[in-house]
């Protein structure tokens, strides 16, 4: 037997001080299945960013978190300086995948 539950979608007041930037700029959704809140902005965790908590803001400031975390990781890695080969003709770069916002 399958069972369902309902999915609320939460309204967000995304000009409120108590709002962290990336939140007000990106304006992820907030969902609400009645066991917790979840934060996300993109298609699949692998390729968006998710934060979830007990509570809205909980959730808000760990999705908050988790762009801060790919954003540092992506700027560090795209930081990186190519490696020369020994006849400097060749270059091995290092490529990343931005996020998609």
């Amino acid at each position: 037997m399958e069972t369902t539950h309902e999915i609320k979608i939460i309204p967000v007041d995304y000009n409120s001080n108590e709002i962290p930037d990336a939140v007000r700029k990106y304006k992820p959704i907030l969902l609400n299945d009645s066991h917790e809140y979840c934060c996300f902005l993109g298609e699949s965790p692998e390729y968006g960013i998710y934060g979830c908590g007990d509570t809205a803001e909980e959730a808000i400031m760990h999705w908050n978190q988790q762009y801060l975390q790919k954003t540092v990781e992506g700027a560090l890695f795209s930081t990186k300086k190519p490696v020369l080969e020994d006849n400097d003709e060749v270059v091995r770069a290092y490529f990343y995948r931005s996020l998609s916002i």
